[in-house]
């Protein structure tokens, strides 16, 4: 083989070797940029999830006083019930 040959060769072959370091940075920081944008995105689904487990905790407590006061309601509803049967009973 001639010397310019093997010269060209080895040109091509650090041209390739530079050029897959570069490619390979290039993807290392594509990824790095997704990897920051998914965990942005991932916060603002935990913040939205903890707004909607604080909305839920409010309901249910709401929905826990409305049945207190719903049987609350029942037992004077009962009580009223048995009066108004006991004074038509004395009628």
């Amino acid at each position: 083989m001639s010397t310019g040959l093997i010269i060209a060769i080895v040109i091509v072959v650090v041209v390739l070797l530079i050029v897959a370091a570069m490619a390979a940075r290039k993807r290392k920081a594509q990824r790095e940029v997704e990897r920051r944008r998914l965990s942005e995105q991932a916060g603002g689904h935990r913040q939205e999830a903890d707004l909607h487990a604080s909305k839920a905790e409010e309901h249910e407590e709401t929905a826990q006083e409305a049945a207190e006061r719903a049987e609350r309601e029942r037992l004077l509803s009962r009580r009223h019930g048995e009066k108004a049967d006991d004074l038509e009973q004395k009628l």
